[in-house]
């Protein structure tokens, strides 16, 4: 079976059936599929839709919460919460690229719990119950053809071009010309760290900058091939990744960009220090930074609490500033 075609694919597009995730209406997330389960699946009124999408987009003690307004007794969810990144990476990318699925905010880091994800509409009129026989054949043989050619692929592909919206953040990478982001707050932030933080290394080199749908830019791709380094699409890397080539420094920053979600906490941290060493990086080498807009943005007052030991924290609006949260050591 592939991404498109099995039960996980499925999955998604009930949920987002379900609770009317088409066009511009009701994003979902990861967890509206995950949270979901059999007993919930076949209440069909409208509220009951409407109450689990509400309950969905909170927390899941919301979704329990839910269940036990409607008297229903919740049973096993569909997929273990751990399971959200091969959900996202692998179906919905896959469904993405096949035009089926829309990421209607790219603005989004990909760190972000936001919901983003909705049925492209013409896919989503496939699925009407009323439509069937040769009018349904007739209508699947036209999608196809719309989409799941190679130009078919490559007008999905566009619709993740940053470069194609007015808004995009164009980013002057330290000695290595401009990339461009998609809009919003995230890539903003990104380009601060970028342009003025990187300033405060000696040699510094953005070694890949991670954006929805693109886990890893091709040219960054190639760039991190060159060190030895590989990268598989469920790897929960941070959303930059930069060094200081300085040969007295020799240090690998990995960063964070905090607007919504997203902070480097001690959890965190010893995933990436995992992974590092698995790609031959000294964890003694390793730096840990978490961006912000400002001191005073909401994100950063709830996430400064959970900042990982031995982290850094920077602030957009107070680039010549640095914020060390790390036991004392007065020696």
């Amino acid at each position: 079976m592939t991404a498109t075609a099995n039960p996980a694919a499925s999955a998604i597009v009930f949920v987002a059936m379900y609770v009317g995730a088409i066009g511009d209406n009701a994003p979902i997330r990861p967890s509206t599929i995950t949270w979901m389960s059999d007993a919930v699946a076949e209440r069909r009124k409208d509220s009951e839709r409407r109450g689990y999408y509400t309950a969905a987009m909170k927390k899941e003690k919301d979704v329990i919460s839910f269940c036990d307004a409607i008297g229903v007794q919740r049973g096993p969810i569909w997929y273990a919460n751990n399971s959200r990144e091969p959900v996202r990476d692998e179906s919905i990318d896959a469904l993405i690229n096949n035009g089926a699925v829309l990421n209607i905010r790219t603005h989004l880091s990909t760190n972000s719990p936001l919901a983003r994800y909705t049925l492209a509409p013409d896919f989503a009129a496939l699925l009407v119950p009323e439509m069937t026989g040769s009018a349904l054949h007739e209508a699947i043989a036209k999608w196809q053809k719309t989409h799941l050619t190679p130009t078919g692929r490559r007008r999905a592909q566009l619709r993740r071009d940053p470069a194609l919206n007015d808004e995009s953040v164009h980013v002057h990478l330290p000695g290595a010309g401009i990339r461009t982001l998609h809009p919003g707050p995230s890539s903003v932030i990104l380009k601060g760290v970028a342009e003025q933080f990187s300033t405060h290394l000696k040699q510094p080199n953005v070694l890949f900058i991670s954006q929805p749908g693109e886990k890893v830019n091709l040219i960054d791709g190639h760039a991190l091939e060159s060190m030895g380094i590989t990268v598989n699409k469920s790897a929960l890397l941070p959303d930059c990744l930069m060094a200081d080539l300085a040969p007295d420094h020799d240090e690998v920053w990995f960063i964070e960009a905090v607007f919504s979600g997203g902070v480097i906490t001690n959890e965190r941290k010893e995933s990436l220090l995992a992974w590092a060493a698995s790609q031959g990086l000294s964890p003694e080498r390793c730096r840990f930074l978490s961006a912000f807009e400002s001191r005073t943005h909401p994100e950063a007052k709830k996430a400064l609490p959970m900042l990982a030991d031995g982290t850094f924290a920077w602030f957009n609006d107070e680039p010549e500033h640095l914020l060390i949260w790390d036991s004392i050591n007065l020696d």
